[in-house]
């Protein structure tokens, strides 16, 4: 890596944010740099493993997920679940936006996203049984998201 970001870096990573298809040439002038200056600065952070890739923000109710639902997975007390099968298995499930291993009373916080309730208990009752180690599991419907971020600058 080639040092901490400086706070012409988080401005740069806060355009995108904004708005991932904005031009070099549109950066320059939000910024106050030359054209070369932002495209050496966005080399730098994709060589340094900051900026990993670009993909547009999508509505998720409009590509058929409007059902959203975070689903916490535990697997009993004192049980111990195997890394490395448990990825391959949370990976290969459908309707999946986000896994993650987690600390406290469950082991596995997923986000599900669903077309309608059918499908999210469809999802519930039959895909997560394919799941194995598993001895419990709780449902939180999301009714609203009041905050929804690609990403966070330090200090936000």
């Amino acid at each position: 890596m080639s040092g901490p970001l400086d706070p012409t870096d988080h401005q740069l990573l806060a355009a995108l944010r904004e708005d991932g298809r904005r031009s070099i040439t549109a950066l320059a002038a939000q910024l106050h740099l030359s054209r070369s200056a932002v495209h050496a600065r966005l080399d730098r952070l994709e060589e340094d493993g900051v900026l990993t890739g670009f993909a547009p923000v999508v509505d998720p109710a409009r590509v058929g997920g409007s059902i959203a639902a975070f689903v916490l997975l535990s697997a009993g007390p004192g049980a111990r679940l195997e890394l490395e099968p448990l990825r391959a298995q949370l990976a290969a499930l459908p309707h999946v936006e986000y896994a993650a291993l987690v600390t406290g009373e469950a082991d596995v916080l997923l986000l599900v996203r669903a077309q309608d309730l059918d499908q999210l208990r469809t999802f519930l009752l039959e895909e997560l049984r394919r799941v194995t180690g598993l001895r419990g599991t709780l449902t939180l419907l999301v009714l609203d998201e009041v905050i929804r971020r690609p990403f966070l600058l330090p200090g936000e």
